[in-house]
């Protein structure tokens, strides 16, 4: 099964086909390692299906997952599979609700688990889903500023701004900043504000890359717990970056999607009629 499961990732479409007849039969074998096995191979393949366009059969493959999950909570490869579906369905158009769903189906049984790892990993699901819970709401930023001055959210009472969540290892982050620094010129005295929560390690080289890059707005960084262990990251389930949230003046949120040509175009329906 290994060798048509490598086949098959290959892009192989006949080694596919081949895979899934052998899973079928596998999935009936007395011997459980093997059979959960091919219960995942099955798994994996309706997920492929529903991903490249079969969304309508999302909700059915949600709940094979927690069927699965429920069976046997501390198997670590199950619960791994469960949050790389849960991941998927965030990057398919339309796909946030299915997220959502996936998420709050599958945290609980985790939660359950005794095994160890699959508790860290239900724990990593109760952030990524108070993301995902964030439009419509209020969002909470706390930390320490890169001066070591705590930061004080009162401060953006009435501004629109965008929490930014970056690094400078970050290839993708950096793409990005001339863009966010556009707007931040364009709109900064009309009431725009950005926050950058930096996942990096080091803070000599995170001043540098600063006063380089004359960045304006403030940083929250975090010395004692850097990088991804960074408390806003794992609040909100932070497992990729650069992950932004664009905040109104009431401050709610209002999209986890203002990076590029978006940014702009939310910024100029929000101060469409600033003077």
């Amino acid at each position: 099964m290994d060798g048509l499961m490598m086949l098959s990732q290959m892009g192989d479409p006949k080694a596919a086909e081949a895979l899934n007849a052998f899973a079928k039969i596998v999935t009936k074998s007395p011997f459980k390692k093997l059979a959960k096995q091919a219960d995942r191979v099955l798994l994996i393949s309706e997920a492929r299906n529903v991903l490249q366009g079969n969304i309508e059969k999302a909700p059915a493959l949600i709940a094979s997952m927690t069927k699965m999950l429920a069976a046997d909570p501390d198997d670590i490869q199950t619960a791994q599979l469960a949050m790389q579906l849960a991941g998927a369905f965030e990057h398919v158009k339309g796909g946030e609700t299915l997220s959502k769903k996936a998420y709050a189906s599958f945290g609980p049984l985790l939660a359950k688990s005794s095994n160890e790892q699959v508790q860290e990993l239900s724990k990593s699901f109760e952030g990524i889903l108070r993301r995902l819970d964030l439009p419509g709401n209020v969002m909470k930023v706390t930390g320490m500023l890169l001066d070591g001055t705590p930061f004080d959210q009162k401060t953006l009472k009435g501004k629109v701004v965008l929490v930014d969540f970056w690094a400078t290892w970050c290839g993708p982050c950096i793409a990005e900043i001339p863009n966010v620094l556009e707007q931040y010129e364009k709109y900064h005295d009309k009431g725009f504000e950005v926050i950058g929560i930096s996942l990096d390690e080091d803070r000599d080289a995170l001043e540098k890359f600063i006063a380089e890059k004359k960045i304006p707005w403030p940083i929250l960084f975090e010395e004692s717990a850097g990088g991804w262990q960074h408390p806003m990251a794992t609040y909100y389930g932070i497992s990729g970056i650069p992950t932004v949230v664009l905040i109104g003046r009431d401050g709610k949120v209002i999209t986890l999607d203002a990076r590029g040509e978006n940014l702009g175009e939310q910024l100029d329906v929000i101060f469409k009629d600033a003077g």
